[in-house]
């Protein structure tokens, strides 16, 4: 394995720049080196993978630094995480409309100093390893598209787009992330932006229902239901294309795990389920093919990762519900919802 994982924060700009800095951005950038290196996952890199200060003073300082971590996955068994905690900016009348990175040189008014996410997604795309992810904590990380083809942003040919994930700060249609301290976290993550404070707290506690592993899907779940807790912050959002929610990104480290001890049997179960494994363990739903029907409205009438993962479940259903009646019996639980627009 060569998995790599490089994490940009940048939370200190020039005095002329017209940008706040904030101690957090900084903060969590540290939190992140910690908790990686803490990660038998991740715990093997010859260097830190956080970007010091003098390493993010431009687009072309940062933008070298990804083209190396990128070239570092070989294979279908390696990751490459990039975490980028700081400011973002949405210009539409720059070409393309994409989201923009702020860099330490970067001013207010001035995109052609930030740095945009059409560069950071080819070179994430160009990467051989086999699961990509970048985490987005900055404002209008919403408006991130996924980096698989279907992208806006269309990156380089050749490109491998297989397992890309894209997990945001915010969701929906709300743009501005939160940047100051969340003081319901444990010490030192109440110094971290909300987002990443609530991430590395899930990481630091692990998951006891969950296996050895945290997935992509386990990971999405814990972050919101943190967040939701406390009853403040807004939810993040998850794209993926052909990365499953089952997909592993970090070490659990919850102190005795209690594995599943009865078979899922509600539509409230099964979706947790399926947000957290993704179609793992679909063939056992399409045993009940009422159940799945309702488990699918159910998704449909939920949020983007909800919607995806529900077209999802459907296509495969059309796979695993061989016998007529039994697709019949799906069917007739999902045709009035979309006939009604659910």
């Amino acid at each position: 394995m060569a998995s790599r994982a490089l994490v940009i924060g940048v939370g200190t700009y020039g005095d002329e720049s017209g940008i706040q800095g904030y101690p957090t951005i900084e903060a969590s950038a540290r939190a992140y080196g910690t908790a990686l290196a803490r990660d038998p996952r991740w715990g093997t890199a010859d260097r830190s993978p956080v970007l010091e200060r003098d390493e993010v003073q431009t687009a072309d300082d940062v933008m070298r630094a990804l083209h190396e971590a990128a070239a570092a996955g070989e294979g279908p068994e390696d990751t490459l995480l990039v975490v980028y905690v700081g400011h973002g900016a949405y210009w539409q009348d720059v070409p393309g409309g994409q989201v923009h990175f702020a860099v330490g040189s970067s001013r207010s008014s001035e995109p052609w100093t930030w740095l945009s996410a059409w560069y950071v997604y080819r070179a994430i795309r160009k990467s051989k390893a086999g699961l990509k992810v970048l985490i987005a904590d900055c404002c209008y990380s919403s408006m991130l598209p996924h980096l698989g083809p279907e992208s806006a942003l269309p990156g380089a040919l050749g490109t491998r787009y297989n397992g890309t994930c894209v997990l945001t700060a915010v969701g929906g249609s709300v743009h501005n992330a939160w940047a100051g301290a969340c003081q319901n976290l444990p010490h030192p993550l109440d110094t971290c932006t909300p987002f990443s404070g609530h991430l590395l707290n899930v990481l630091g506690q692990g998951m006891p229902e969950h296996p050895e592993d945290l997935t992509l899907g386990a990971l999405r779940a814990g972050i919101d239901e943190g967040m939701q807790e406390c009853g403040v912050h807004h939810a993040p959002r998850m794209l993926l294309n052909d990365a499953s929610e089952a997909a592993p990104l970090f070490t659990n480290h919850a102190k005795g795990r209690r594995p599943r001890t009865r078979a899922l049997g509600t539509v409230d179960e099964w979706v947790r389920e399926l947000l957290l494994n993704g179609e793992r363990n679909l063939p056992d739903l399409m045993r009940r093919p009422d159940l799945a029907g309702r488990v699918v409205v159910r998704l449909r009438a939920g949020d983007e990762q909800s919607r995806d993962l529900a077209l999802r479940v459907d296509r495969k259903a059309g796979e695993l519900l061989a016998e007529p009646a039994d697709f019949v019996s799906y069917w007739g639980e999902v045709e009035p919802a979309m006939l009604g627009g659910g």
